[in-house]
C-alpha cells in the first residue's frame, strides 16, 4: 500500500508540473496571437496612411486623416504636408504589405511595416500607440537614403 501511495504521489506532482508546464506555453502562444493580431491592426493602418494620406488628392481627407490617425507629436507636420500632398509620380501604386517587424527604442514601440507597390516604389511606415509615427520612403539625399536603408535592413523582404 505504502508503494501505492508513494506512486500515486509522484503521479500527481508529474501531473501539476506538466500541467503547468502546458499553461505557459498556452500563454506564449497567445502573447504571440496577440502580437500578430496588434500587428495586423498595424499593417491596415500603415496601408490606410498611404491610401488615404499619402496618394490622396484631397486636401481635406488628408487633414481628417492627420486629426484622427497621426500620432499627436507628429501632427503638425504631416499637416503641413496635407496642405499640398505628393505629385503623381510619388505616389504608390496599387500598395500591398510586404512585411512587417517590431519595433522598440528607449521610448516607445510599435511596428514597422514595409508597403510595396506595382510601380516598385515602396515606404516604411512606423506606427506608434496605434497611430501612425514616421514614414520612411528612398531618397536621393546620401543623409537621408542611409537612414532608409538602416531602417530597411530590419525587413527579411528582398528589395
Amino acid at each position: 500500500m505504502k508503494n501505492f501511495t508513494k506512486f500515486l504521489s509522484i503521479l500527481f506532482a508529474a501531473v501539476i508540473i506538466l500541467s503547468g508546464c502546458s499553461s505557459n506555453n498556452a500563454t506564449g502562444s497567445e502573447k504571440e496571437a496577440a502580437d500578430s493580431e496588434e500587428r495586423a491592426v498595424d499593417e491596415k493602418l500603415a496601408l490606410s496612411y498611404v491610401t488615404d494620406y499619402y496618394n490622396n488628392e484631397k486636401k481635406e481627407e488628408r487633414l481628417k486623416f492627420v486629426e484622427e490617425s497621426v500620432h499627436p507629436d507628429m501632427q503638425g507636420g504631416y499637416r503641413t504636408n496635407a496642405k499640398s500632398g505628393v505629385s503623381e509620380d510619388q505616389m504608390l501604386k496599387d500598395p500591398k504589405v510586404a512585411e512587417s517587424v517590431a519595433y522598440e527604442d528607449e521610448e516607445s514601440e510599435g511596428t514597422l511595416v514595409l508597403i510595396q507597390s506595382a510601380n516598385d516604389k515602396e515606404m516604411i511606415v512606423l506606427i506608434t500607440d496605434n497611430k501612425v509615427t514616421l514614414d520612411f520612403t528612398p531618397s536621393p539625399n546620401a543623409g537621408s537614403e542611409d537612414l532608409y536603408q538602416d531602417v530597411r535592413s530590419e525587413f527579411k523582404t528582398a528589395k
